[in-house]
């Protein structure tokens, strides 16, 4: 059985913890070249679940190493290493969570966060092993290594865990993005959304908290629907929001007068045009990502995902832009309303312009 996230309103922000978060002491010792063995440290405290152990509570060292099954050969010099860098408390033999570490990995992170973030973190590690070989050769990790990569489809419909952690990780962390979203945009004229891969429901749910008018459908594989369903339960919504399993590259089911894509990956043309023959006169598309700038040079996370196997589209703003105007669309414009999202929207016009 799915457990879903908490939808409430007041939900606490999630805020990245970058390096300027570190002390100026912390940042000091930092060598950038060796930066990535104290990140994967707390990426392993992330996978031991060190925080969530002890959050509320102090601990001795070796009820720790106890708890988390750590050697004790290794124990001590984890753990003081966590405390250096600020994430833990040390008294004696005894061990507590810093102000830093309770609010970026609890009182900001979902359990679900932990567990599918830092999975897709050690993976990069290990991506990340034969990078000079991916840049000489243009092939992948998966590709250099002889690994049988599933896609999106195949990983959530075969693992039932993986499908719930990676569906309200991002459920979690697009929450602040929904709201930013049903801020911008002016839907008082429009009845229905149709949110294509919508994953979790987070955006229909900000959309429809908005616009008490509103009506949502929350177009995604099965497995995923049954836990986007739950977390629009959560939300009270279940009257205006439903949860429709389909194949989102398959022709798109029509009596919406809004389609919205956010953050699904790449939004090929083919895509965009079942959209545009969808959609009635007036309808609005939507398009939802961190496009990189028209120079190529941002966002710098979504650049370097690219070396550990992320499918997350290269395209520049103007690149979508221009998509969206060649199938038709009118009035298509691009705006940055928060932090690096950007917000594409375009009209089908009365008269098609093919």
């Amino acid at each position: 059985m799915f457990v879903c996230c908490p939808c409430e309103e007041g939900t606490l922000s999630m805020e990245t913890p970058t390096l300027d978060k570190l002390s100026r002491e912390v940042l000091a010792q930092i060598d950038i070249q060796r930066a990535f063995i104290i990140s994967r440290l707390i990426v392993a405290a992330e996978r031991l679940q060190v925080f969530r152990t002890l959050h509320g509570k102090r601990m001795k060292a070796v009820s720790i190493g106890r708890a988390l099954k750590i050697h004790r050969f290794y124990r001590d010099t984890f753990l003081n290493s966590l405390a250096s860098l600020g994430l833990l408390h040390k008294a004696g033999d005894i061990y507590w969570n810093t102000r830093f570490a309770e609010k970026y990995f609890i009182d900001e992170r979902s359990i679900y966060w932990t567990r599918q973030y830092s999975k897709e973190c050690v993976q990069a590690y290990e991506a990340l092993t034969v990078l000079e070989r991916m840049l000489a050769s243009g092939r992948s990790y998966a590709s250099i290594e002889g690994l049988k990569k599933l896609s999106y489809t195949d990983a959530m419909e075969r693992d039932r865990r993986q499908a719930e952690d990676f569906t309200q990780m991002l459920f979690h962390f697009h929450r602040d993005d929904a709201k930013a979203l049903a801020k911008y945009l002016d839907l008082s004229k429009h009845r229905a959304v149709l949110d294509v891969g919508g994953g979790s429901g987070v955006m229909s749910i900000a959309l429809a908290r908005k616009n008490p008018h509103l009506h949502a459908c929350v177009l995604d594989l099965a497995r995923v629907c049954e836990i986007a369903a739950g977390n629009i339960r959560r939300a009270g919504l279940s009257r205006r929001i439903r949860a429709l399993p389909g194949n989102i590259r398959h022709r798109l089911p029509v009596g919406y007068d809004v389609i919205m894509f956010c953050d699904i990956g790449p939004v090929s043309k083919q895509l965009l045009r079942n959209a545009y023959k969808s959609l009635p006169t007036g309808g609005l598309i939507v398009a939802v990502d961190r496009y990189l700038s028209d120079d190529g040079t941002k966002p710098l996370d979504r650049l370097v995902a690219q070396f550990v196997g992320s499918s997350f589209p290269q395209a520049t703003r103007s690149d979508m832009v221009k998509a969206v105007q060649s199938c038709g669309f009118q009035a298509v414009k691009a705006s940055n309303v928060y932090r690096d999202l950007w917000f594409i929207t375009g009209t089908k016009p009365a008269i098609a312009s093919e």
